[in-house]
């Protein structure tokens, strides 16, 4: 009889970890505490998704936990006030956060493993060392990208000498999909100005590929579970597992204890969704659910904890997000796949003016990150910004303002200045690690079944605060250099909170269960396995020591693999091989694809500036990197 492990969580490192366990001979239970909303995805082929391309059903949310019976707390910092609810959730169900992404899969780059030794230490901050360099995972990155199947151009990729530390080849199997006429223009900003933007590398298919059907171009693509199947995130890892007949996974289900002697765990206690409590046996344990709920996980279970380091060094990518309103012509960036150019200038410490700024601060150096360019929102959310303004305005002007829908209301959603005539950019900023900022459990809130919720405590440190004084200018000047007419950038961390903290949004969470040779300053060790439990695996975000500036899916899938292979076994290695792969597509990251310009509408000169200064910050783009891309597991 094989051996069996017990894998908490479905999405991105699960999943991996999932395959490489069931090749190399172990029988595999999943608990998932999501429902499954994609059926079929285990054989190539059509695939029978709960999706659709609804705007109104998906501002309902149903695929996050509601904050009501499953909330978390929030505090800027030790002692703080706290603040209850919808605390930075991600998507729970099979899959994951990988279900509901936007599907960028960028590689991390060869500083981002050994920052210390190359970019030296940092003030106030616990930068170390990962415990391996990017060559040691590059092998690993290129499997994920032909398992996931990752469009890209390999020919238009900007690397050394250009940008000196960003990786060269990668794993893409089909050429990119169509480009948006907004990614492209602005892409053409980024140009202008010297930087060198390329067509996004994604996990959504361009042709058929691995039985699934090429992207549709909906345009209901970021945040939006994809109905047809071109884009499954994680789930096109987890097929290698299922089909292998040794996986039964139990959504709807939380596990709320690992049961083990302080040295070896033997199995763990759950709850499935009609309050049945219960307890399931396994010589393995593998954590994936999360960095947040794995950290608050360990914290449940009481692991071993000496040195005080779980949950310690939370990240957050520091988001900035501009906005460029583009009066003479319509955008249509609501069109196809979301934000499909990329830049990744920012990410280059050496980025020019960067490093005299950072001397300016007493810092010695700051890092921005990778840029989504492009991306805007869709009428249900434009027409919602139009009634707060129009609201504001009467407050001013009862007689020409009285209603908050009408004529006026028509007239703006005519001319759609905050939606067809927007394109925006979500910067993916660095987010170093500080012990300060942390996971905890909270000692008196508890969610729906009696169990203590997880306490988020963080606050952006000098580095993040010095990253968005220097590059929210440039990028409003990428904006103003593309032809917008007004173009502003604000960070995604304003203050929106009744305390007036301010509470991080963004999908991409790392940290707290840092990978590290030396206990002392890290909770699991160079292959993801608990200090000081014999058979306890992490395979999520929550391993990574630094937070990189790339969306981190790719990575914690990558990383996953190389740590679940050099402790398991190498039994999977010819899987998914049959697959068509092609080296150096030579695609063109300017082409825009099927995506025509409109004729312009007269410009509302005032209107637009009402929305500026009114509306726009307060409303934020919904960002398509909101993806929900972290692919964090559930």
């Amino acid at each position: 009889m094989a051996d069996r492990a017990i894998v908490v969580g479905s999405g991105a490192g699960a999943a991996v970890a999932s395959m490489v366990l069931t090749h190399n001979g172990w029988d595999v239970l999943i608990f998932e505490k999501g429902p499954k909303y994609i059926h079929g995805y285990e054989k190539p082929g059509p695939i029978r998704t709960t999706f659709s391309s609804d705007e109104l059903k998906a501002s309902r949310k149903f695929e996050i936990p509601d904050p009501l019976s499953e909330p978390r707390t929030f505090r800027a910092a030790a002692g703080a006030q706290e603040e209850v609810g919808e605390v930075n959730p991600l998507s729970s169900c099979v899959g994951g956060g990988t279900v509901h992404w936007d599907a960028k899969t960028p590689r991390f780059w060869d500083i981002d493993f050994k920052k210390k030794s190359m970019l030296g230490p940092y003030p106030d901050t616990d930068v170390e060392d990962w415990p391996f360099e990017y060559a040691d995972i590059a092998p690993h990155y290129k499997t994920i990208e032909r398992l996931m199947g990752v469009a890209g151009a390999q020919s238009a990729i900007p690397h050394s000498p250009v940008l000196k530390h960003a990786p060269g080849e990668r794993g893409f199997v089909m050429p990119p999909g169509p480009q948006q006429l907004a990614s492209t223009t602005v892409a053409g900003g980024c140009t202008a100005l010297g930087l060198h933007p390329y067509a996004f590398p994604m996990a959504i298919n361009s042709r058929v590929h691995d039985g699934r059907p090429p992207c549709n171009n909906c345009g209901q693509c970021s945040s939006y579970g994809c109905p047809i199947g071109a884009r499954i995130g994680a789930l096109a890892v987890m097929r290698h597992a299922v089909n292998t007949g040794r996986v039964e996974i139990r959504d709807e289900t939380i596990v709320d204890r690992v049961v083990h002697n302080g040295k070896r765990a033997t199995g763990v206690h759950w709850i499935d969704k009609h309050g049945k409590h219960g307890h399931s046996s396994a010589k393995l344990l593998v954590l994936a659910a999360s960095a947040i709920e794995t950290s608050r996980l360990a914290h449940l279970s009481n692991f071993p904890d000496p040195h005080d380091r779980i949950g310690r060094d939370l990240m957050f990518h520091n988001f900035m997000d501009g906005f460029g309103i583009f009066l003479d012509q319509r955008m249509h960036a609501y069109r196809g796949r979301s934000t499909t150019q990329c830049c990744e200038d920012f990410a280059d410490p050496d980025f020019p003016g960067s490093r005299a700024f950072a001397k300016s601060m007493g810092l010695p150096y700051i890092r921005g990150g990778i840029m989504e360019l492009g991306g805007s929102q869709e009428p249900i959310a434009e027409g919602n910004i139009y009634t707060y303004i129009l609201g504001i305005l009467r407050a001013f002007d009862p007689l020409n303002f009285g209603k908050p829908f009408g004529t006026n209301f028509k007239t703006l959603m005519r001319a759609s200045i905050l939606r067809d005539r927007l394109a925006g950019i979500s910067h993916v900023g660095e987010d170093l690690p500080y012990a300060t900022n942390r996971v905890d459990l909270d000692p008196k809130v508890k969610d729906f079944r009696g169990v203590p919720v997880p306490r988020i405590t963080y606050s952006m440190g000098a580095h993040e605060q010095a990253a968005i004084e220097f590059f929210i200018p440039h990028m409003t000047a990428i904006l103003k250099a593309a032809g917008a007419s007004m173009a502003a950038a604000v960070p995604e961390s304003v203050s929106d909170g009744l305390t007036g903290t301010a509470i991080p949004h963004g999908a991409h969470v790392m940290g707290g269960m840092r990978m590290g040779h030396n206990p002392k300053t890290s909770v699991t060790d160079g292959t993801g396995m608990v200090h000081g439990m014999e058979n306890v695996f992490v395979a999520d975000g929550s391993v990574f020591p630094s937070s990189g500036a790339q969306n981190p899916t790719l990575t914690i899938m990558a990383t996953a693999l190389r740590n679940a292979t050099k402790l398991f076994g190498d039994g999977h290695k010819h899987v998914g091989q049959n697959h068509a792969h092609h080296h150096g597509h030579s695609g063109h990251s300017g082409d825009r694809g099927p995506l025509p310009s409109t004729g312009s509408d007269p410009t509302l000169p005032l209107i637009a500036t009402a929305t500026l200064t009114a509306g726009l910050a307060a409303a934020r783009l919904a960002r398509h990197d909101g993806d929900n891309d972290s692919g964090e597991d559930r």
